[in-house]
């Protein structure tokens, strides 16, 4: 019950951050709603929101010293060592670290033609992780290759969220307004070249 209350306090906090962002983004979104959709606007702004959260979620924390800094390079090894923190406190941050990137790696392929690829999908989140983990060694959290692993995970799960509504809504009126640039859908766009 407890890995259920902190995954809830981790997405009552992303939901608090895109209620607050919301706010200052209203007059922009009002301002450029004749020249991109409202619907495709809110797609940037909630992939905007995600990798804030993200940043805040992992990036946050005092710098340490050197001698304090610790690492991880050992794949797996949160599944064979036990952790000082206890099993449930693991398996939330097991959970946490794959439901974080799940609606980056959703979102990202919806608001840019040119990662709609599964593979450029997961080169962006795998990125994106890597670059995470690399700076947390330096500000004093620990750098961990299995972290890495999980979030890369949820964005490739994020990615075939995306893959099945497409192909179960490709033809709605809302998926096209959530997806296609301007009205031209990324399919049409590439038979015609």
């Amino acid at each position: 019950m407890r890995i259920i209350q902190e995954i809830a306090g981790y997405a009552l906090a992303g939901a608090v951050a895109l209620a607050v962002l919301a706010v200052p983004f209203l007059p922009v979104c009002f301002l450029l709603r004749k020249k991109i959709r409202i619907l495709r606007q809110t797609v940037y702004f909630a992939l905007g929101v995600c990798v804030l959260v993200i940043l805040c979620a992992t990036l946050t924390g005092r710098i340490v010293p050197p001698s304090e800094r610790s690492r991880n390079l050992v794949p797996f090894r949160m599944f064979t060592e036990p952790w000082l923190m206890g099993r449930e406190k693991k398996i939330t941050q097991i959970i946490a670290n794959i439901v974080m990137f799940a609606p980056p790696g959703m979102l990202l392929p919806m608001a840019f033609l040119s990662v709609r690829r599964f593979w450029k999908t997961a080169a962006a989140m795998g990125a994106f992780s890597f670059i995470i983990e690399f700076i947390q060694y330096f500000i004093g959290r620990q750098a961990d290759i299995d972290d890495f692993m999980l979030n890369a995970a949820g964005g490739m799960l994020g990615y075939l969220i995306f893959a099945l509504c497409k192909k179960l809504w490709k033809e709605k009126k809302i998926w096209k307004s959530l997806t296609e640039k301007n009205g031209i859908s990324v399919d049409r766009k590439r038979r015609s070249s």
